[in-house]
């Protein structure tokens, strides 16, 4: 399948979401075993590091049908803006919050190009989102512009495996969808967000089980791919490959990580120092 370039992307993203929006948290129970549309150890992992921040503004890149900022907000006393690149993922939240006393306000933008001033939140989350990104530059960039000094930063999503050295899992990934950009193993995006300012605290990565069939039923059926298609790439794996990621005749290990950390720099100020 071609590849989208970055340029293009965005759109094939909105599309993407506009379509799945109708059975989006359905899915995402399903893999997660969790109606929250979580796991709990993910959910709990990333619950755990905004404790100490309880008050203040907090910023979602990508909340997606709210999944993680609606816990959060029944957990502490912040209030979440809530920002997402498609109209339809934001009527998701908002239909769960029009009937309650969430604090949560809604905002359709591009990660890229955050509307708002430097050093505006005290805590900002990126959740399963930034691998729509060949380069996570901009966005971090972004993410530090407007998170205040010590601000806490949040970033999970699907990782590769430390020792897959072939790539499988983006490999599969762009059989599946033209959106995908890229993911990272859990040590490159430590050294990525390091490298942005970022103060690491802890970092958590936690396997679970995604069967084939959901792969194209999540995102292949939405780009024509057909479960085929799927089968004959994941029939091609290497030994290794299949050994690293737990592959079965039905199912595979996919790897969530969590990274937590704080704003001790401004990335850009002291690249130009």
């Amino acid at each position: 399948m071609k590849q989208a370039n970055s340029a293009t992307r965005k759109k094939i993203v909105q599309q993407y979401y506009s379509k799945r929006a109708h059975d989006y948290d359905w899915q995402k129970a399903r893999t997660w075993k969790n109606e929250k549309g979580f796991g709990t150890a993910v959910l709990n992992e990333i619950i755990g590091a905004v404790l100490w921040t309880e008050t203040g503004l907090g910023l979602e890149v990508g909340i997606g049908s709210g999944r993680v900022s609606l816990p959060l907000v029944e957990e502490t006393k912040l209030r979440i803006v809530g920002l997402d690149l498609s109209k339809e993922m934001l009527r998701l939240v908002k239909k769960k919050i029009c009937h309650s006393e969430a604090r949560v306000d809604l905002l359709l933008g591009d990660a890229e190009h955050l509307p708002f001033r430097n050093k505006t939140f005290n805590l900002l989350l990126c959740i399963s989102t930034l691998h729509y990104f060949d380069s996570f530059h901009k966005p971090l960039m972004e993410f530090s512009r407007v998170l205040k000094t010590n601000g806490v930063f949040i970033y999970g999503d699907v990782t590769m495996h430390e020792m897959d050295t072939e790539e499988f899992i983006n490999r599969l990934e762009k059989v599946l969808s033209p959106a995908h950009g890229r993911y990272h193993k859990p040590s490159e995006m430590k050294k990525i967000l390091e490298e942005h300012g970022f103060q690491l605290t802890k970092t958590k990565t936690i396997p679970y089980r995604k069967r084939y069939a959901s792969l194209v039923e999540d995102k292949g059926k939405y780009f024509r791919v057909k479960p085929w298609q799927v089968s004959e790439f994941i029939e091609k794996a290497t030994k290794e490959g299949k050994a690293l990621y737990e592959m079965n005749k039905d199912e595979m290990a996919l790897f969530y990580s969590i990274i937590c950390g704080t704003k001790i720099k401004d990335a850009e100020r002291e690249r130009c120092e």
